[in-house]
């Protein structure tokens, strides 16, 4: 796409869509940038997961992904326990803090969506889910093609 009034306006409903996001992230109880993580460990359920996964699969950098883990730690959401298979790696699960906290931003977010999609048909909210999916792993698959190692190295 060349850089006319299409990308602009592109551009511009993106950079509203997540200021969108981020008032709806810092309305949440959950700390912002958690949710993610949170999400990914339950999905790891019952047998956990190691931080290098976390950090691959939301392309951050271990030591990021490190100081959010302590955090969660820190404040009960996530414990750590040793990994069966390697005694030098912990493996992450979800305490049932953890999970609590993680149902109640879900039904926040399911809560906030409702409300912005409530004038929306049932087909209108299918083809904006599949179209944003699409979006977001055609621009995945574009950075990993220029070689952008992770987020952290975008910001």
């Amino acid at each position: 796409m060349e850089n006319d009034s299409g990308s602009h306006r592109l551009v511009a409903a993106l950079q509203e869509l997540l200021k969108a996001v981020r008032l709806m992230k810092q309305s949440s109880v959950t700390p912002v940038g958690t949710v993610g993580v949170l999400t990914a460990i339950r999905r790891s359920e019952p047998l956990g997961c190691h931080m290098k996964d976390l950090a691959a699969e939301h392309a951050l950098d271990p030591s990021t992904i490190s100081r959010t883990i302590g955090a969660l730690v820190r404040t009960g959401l996530v414990a750590r326990a040793a990994d069966p298979d390697d005694g030098r790696a912990s493996t992450l699960r979800l305490t049932g803090k953890g999970n609590t906290a993680l149902d109640e931003v879900i039904a926040h977010y399911d809560q906030r969506l409702a409300g912005a999609l409530s004038e929306w048909s049932p087909e209108e909210i299918a083809a904006f889910a599949a179209s944003l999916q699409r979006f977001a792993q055609d621009l995945i698959t574009q950075q990993s093609q220029l070689g952008t190692p992770s987020l952290e190295a975008a910001r």
